[in-house]
């Protein structure tokens, strides 16, 4: 293949890296986010996550054009053509892995996610029990919470 082919993929993978990057340093300000539980932070970060993953997309077509266009229809096929140039090869495999890393943090992320959320609807649970337990005078005149599941207060 002629050198502009091989330098327009090279160019086209490091934009998708640097989408990747650009990427992974959001998931990793969400994840931290997550952990401190400052969920005020959040939506912010979602917002630049969205629009990243718009512009990833983007540059991922635009790769996988030029890759069609050079006849490289998998990753293995890339990697084989850029064997002869061990820094555009590096910068595929960097992407690569980049892209991994995304998915694995992302992934964390959703985790987290759902651990919150669990969290948030056991102390509704619980709130929810103590807002609906009665209150009541005790024989000894202190002040108790009866479930409904006691004797009513107007029997004997």
């Amino acid at each position: 293949m002629s050198v502009s082919h091989s330098s327009e993929l090279l160019n086209a993978i490091e934009a998708e890296l640097l989408e990747v990057e650009r990427l992974v340093a959001l998931i990793q300000r969400e994840q931290d986010v997550l952990v401190s539980r400052h969920l005020d932070q959040i939506s912010p970060i979602l917002e630049l996550k969205t629009l990243a993953l718009q512009q990833l997309e983007v540059v991922t077509r635009e790769r996988i054009a030029v890759a069609d266009r050079l006849d490289l229809k998998s990753a293995s096929d890339v990697s084989e053509f850029l064997q002869f140039d061990s820094s555009a090869l590096a910068q595929w495999q960097q992407l690569q892995l980049q892209a991994k890393l995304a998915e694995v943090l992302n992934r964390s992320n959703a985790q987290l996610v759902k651990c919150h959320e669990e969290a948030n609807h056991h102390l509704m649970s619980l709130l929810s029990k103590q807002k609906n337990q009665e209150m009541a005078y005790s024989a000894d005149g202190r002040l108790s919470h009866q479930s409904g599941l006691g004797r009513p207060l107007d029997r004997a």
